[in-house]
């Protein structure tokens, strides 16, 4: 009883929608719709409106057959994942508008053979994963608009031609995991005027292909048979004329590939398949001539196999052949010319082979060749053939595999490569000058993952390189500058190489980037560049990237990036920097992002930001910042995105400034949740992002503090203006009070006239000399008049020696050295070599001997490197001035410095 209630159901519904019509109303027709409207249905369904139509979504719902009161001009029905196991002829008979029908995932097992007549517009039908064995004859002859089909997931044995709609609409056929054991040619007749796009037979349980199996498809985009079980492909099967972009026929298991026999096909019948994929498959080996008759292919993928041998005629046949891919093989060798018969071959793909020799004759013949990649072989060397020469070739990769060194004129006879990779191989000796020398048109090349590199001017030839990775290599550098004739060089990156900051500045005041000036970006990330000297970067005057992250750094020198001024992306994350200078970033006018994230710092300088007004991104987060000194000048003239998260901020009114300005201005806090108020804020604020802190409920004005601070600033001013009338005689009082209390407990050598030839040596110009006459010997003589032997300059030396030995005798046997240091004196060579000279006696004897008086007030951007390092260690030096009580100082302490030679245990690198 009850199964003949259920198959009487649809029966019953078709009549109430046909009194329904003969009444000249339908369900649910005289509901208000608005555009966008969505209606739930007794049903369940999703109902939305639209001015082309009802789309109604009906998924999920336990239904057992298709609702019937849905709205007349539904467009678009979903019945996916229900219980329906049968389509009726009146299942759809009301609903002639449905142009979409997807019925995924049901229990389908029958459909009657007229179900989709009324369905005149439809053009998408999807039927997949349900239980049909097979379909009606004629099921979709009057579906002449259709052009999806979806059968995949069915357990259909045959292709259903006979239910295909008779017209040449379909476009995409897909009839995957299905049980389809066996195809012929006619099985394909009612798509011979259609336009495929796509038709799949994937994960079938097909074993043979017939001859001609495809003639009837005169054009289809894709067509795909992989995952079958094909033991054979006979080259036969794929004639006639038709017309196939793409033929995949991986995991089909296939052991061998069967030629055609030439003397039984004619030129007439022959495909066009423009790219065939055989990947993966069990194929060892390629025979002579295999695919003779594919003289129209244009891509052939054999990747995934397992081919070992391949003659110089294996690919024979295929004349218009422009890639071919024998990646994953099992290739241990190549012969010469085994391509030759391929002229049109453009690329090349053989990585993941074994193959440990390679020499340019085997791309003999090949004209048009402009990519190989042979990464992951076991190549140790490229032999070059000195007669043959390449033009066309401009990619080579050539990674992963055992290079140990790169002889001299690599890779001579390919005079147009514009991009190599030999990384990751295993170099551990230095290139040859002339390595790269006829690679005269590389503009790309990767050495990264050696093992060791020594680089010396084996980019010099390279002038139209524009991007060279070194990364992950230990690098060695020569004198020598290593890029000083590579000006194209755009980019240049040298992360984790074992950099230290004296790699990149050299002692002599060098930078080894001089000649790089056209480098847009730089990567110096995972370096040990702990403190970047003034100059490091002067050469780069148009880079605009520069990255610094994990470099260890601990101080920066404020004009560390002053020759910049195109940088627009800066990055010092993770580094260890405690102190950011404030005028680090003052030419830095196009700078939009800088990352100074993971660091140790505690405060923003605040005119930092004065420079760029163009900063967009800014992230600070992750360092030890507890308060934003009011007034930072941060950029205002654009949007900007400030992470300043994981930072120890103390909500107290120290930071009311701040909060209140990020409320007022144009500015995206990144990670607000995470951007807390520390232990420090006020007990309630504890953990609350400070975004929710509102400072006027706790701050208010600080009479006293506004009353006495102009009283303060004024006392204080008068204060600096005495101190800075009497700074001499406080300077000479404070002296002598030193003296006079805390004394002096040092070792030294007390002055002996009798222990040195000389009393006192001075070195100075002959520019100096004037001042030497007129006021250091006349002084001398009135007051020191026990100082009889003095070389005055170059004039007392000793005649018989060379002028070099003659300082160092002059040095040696002087009790005491004085340099006197002027503006003309720092950039004569002579009297650098003489204050060397002094501090290699110095660090010798292990004595103060030296003193340095300066004449002038020279800044200290303008002093040597050696007089700074000298400084750097309190040793002693002193400064004329034309203040008569500094001038009394000056002598007081010069008797000082002459009465001892103090002993001291640090050693001072000269």
């Amino acid at each position: 009883m009850l199964v003949s209630t259920v198959s009487r159901m649809p029966v019953f519904l078709w009549s109430v929608g046909a009194l329904s019509l003969l009444s000249g109303s339908l369900p649910f027709v005289d509901v208000p719709r608005q555009l966008g409207f969505v209606s739930p249905r007794p049903h369940g369904c999703c109902l939305k409106f639209s001015d082309l139509g009802t789309n109604a979504t009906c998924t999920s719902l336990d239904l057992r057959y298709v609702p019937q009161d849905l709205p007349m001009n539904t467009i678009m029905l979903d019945l996916s994942y229900n219980k329906i196991t049968t389509l009726y002829n009146e299942s759809f008979v009301y609903l002639i508008d449905i142009i979409s029908l997807w019925v995924i995932e049901n229990r389908l097992q029958r459909l009657e053979e007229g179900v989709f007549q009324p369905l005149i517009h439809l053009k998408e039908l999807s039927l997949q994963r349900n239980r049909l064995l097979s379909l009606p004859s004629g099921l979709l002859s009057s579906n002449r608009r259709l052009s999806k089909l979806y059968l995949a997931g069915n357990q259909l044995s045959f292709i259903p031609s006979s239910s295909l709609p008779l017209s040449n609409s379909i476009t995409l056929l897909d009839l995957d995991s299905n049980n389809i054991s066996t195809i012929s040619p006619h099985d394909f007749s009612p798509l011979e005027n259609c336009s495929l796009t796509r038709l799949s037979l994937m994960l079938n349980a097909l074993h043979d292909l017939p001859s001609r199996v495809f003639s009837y498809l005169k054009k289809i985009d894709t067509l795909s048979l992989k995952v079958n079980v094909l033991s054979e492909l006979h080259i036969s099967s794929l004639l006639g004329n038709t017309n196939i972009q793409r033929l995949s026929l991986g995991g089909c298991k296939i052991n061998g590939i069967v030629p055609l026999n030439h003397s039984s096909v004619t030129l007439d019948g022959l495909p066009t398949i423009i790219h065939l994929s055989l990947a993966p498959n069990k194929i060892s080996s390629i025979a002579d001539f295999t695919f003779w008759g594919l003289n129209r292919t244009n891509v052939l993928d054999l990747r995934f196999n397992r081919i070992s041998v391949i003659s110089n005629r294996s690919f024979c046949g295929l004349d218009q052949m422009m890639e071919l891919d024998l990646s994953l093989n099992r290739l241990a060798s190549l012969t010469s010319g085994t391509f030759s018969c391929n002229k049109m071959l453009q690329r090349i793909k053989l990585a993941f082979n074994n193959i440990a020799s390679f020499s340019t004759d085997i791309l003999s013949g090949l004209p048009s060749l402009s990519y190989l990649d042979l990464t992951h072989n076991k190549l140790g060397d490229v032999v070059s053939n000195d007669s043959m020469i390449i033009p066309s070739l401009e990619y080579l990769d050539l990674s992963y595999n055992e290079f140990k060194l790169i002889n001299k004129f690599f890779l001579r006879g390919l005079t147009n490569l514009k991009l190599l990779n030999v990384s990751q191989n295993e170099i551990r000796d230095q290139y040859s000058d002339y390595t790269f020398t006829k690679l005269e048109y590389l503009t790309e090349l990767y050495l990264t993952n050696e093992d060791f590199q020594g680089i010396n001017t084996v980019f010099s030839s390279m002038v139209r390189l524009s991007k060279l990775d070194l990364s992950f290599s230990k690098l060695h550098f020569s004198p020598k500058s290593p890029f000083q004739n590579t000006t194209s060089l755009v980019t240049l990156v040298m992360r984790e190489n074992q950099l230290k900051s004296t790699h990149l500045f050299s002692m002599s005041n060098k930078s080894i980037f001089i000649g790089l000036k056209s480098l847009n970006k730089l990567d110096l990330r995972g370096n040990y560049l702990s403190f970047l000297q003034a100059g490091t970067f002067s050469p780069l005057v148009k880079l605009r990237i520069l990255c610094l992250s994990e470099c260890s750094i601990k101080v920066l020198s404020p004009r560390i990036f002053s020759s910049l001024a195109f940088l627009s992306s800066l990055y010092l994350d993770q580094n260890e920097i405690t102190m950011i200078p404030e005028d680090l970033l003052q030419r830095q006018h196009r700078l939009t992002v800088l990352d100074i994230s993971n660091n140790e710092f505690d405060l923003i300088p605040r005119t930092l930001f004065n420079g760029t007004p163009f900063l967009h991104s800014l992230y600070i987060d992750g360092n030890k910042i507890s308060k934003i000194e009011p007034k930072t000048m941060f950029p205002s003239n654009s949007t900007l995105s400030l992470d300043a998260s994981r930072n120890p901020f103390s909500c107290t009114c120290d930071l009311s400034w701040f909060v209140q300005w990020v409320r007022s201005s144009n500015v995206d806090i990144i990670h607000p949740n995470d951007t807390l108020c520390s232990p420090s804020s006020f007990e309630e604020e504890v953990h609350s992002p400070i975004m929710t802190f509102h400072p006027e409920q706790y701050c208010g004005i600080n009479v006293l503090a506004a009353t006495c601070a102009p009283f303060a600033v004024v006392l204080l001013a008068v204060i600096c203006f005495m101190a800075y009338r009497n700074k001499w005689w406080l300077n000479y009082k404070i002296f002598l009070l030193k003296l006079a209390i805390c004394g002096y407990e040092e070792i030294s050598h007390d002055f002996d006239s009798q222990e040195y030839e000389y009393q006192l040596n001075i070195m100075y110009i002959e520019d100096d000399e004037g001042w030497v006459n007129e006021v250091m010997k006349p002084v001398l003589q009135e007051r020191f008049p026990h100082l009889q032997k003095v070389v005055w300059g170059d004039n007392n030396l000793i005649i018989s020696m060379f002028y070099i030995n003659a300082l160092h005798y002059a040095t040696d046997n002087s009790f005491k050295t004085v340099l006197l240091i002027s503006y003309n004196s720092i950039d004569d060579a002579w009297f650098l070599t003489k204050l060397r000279i002094a501090l290699e006696h110095l660090n010798d004897t292990r004595l103060d001997k030296v003193i340095l008086i300066f004449l002038e007030d020279i800044e200290d951007d303008d002093l040597p490197y050696l007089v700074r390092l000298f400084l750097s260690r309190n040793k002693p030096y002193m400064l004329w001035t034309k203040n008569k009580d500094g001038q009394e100082l000056f002598w007081a302490q010069f008797e000082k410095s002459m009465s001892k030679n103090k002993a001291f245990n640090n050693v001072i690198p000269v």
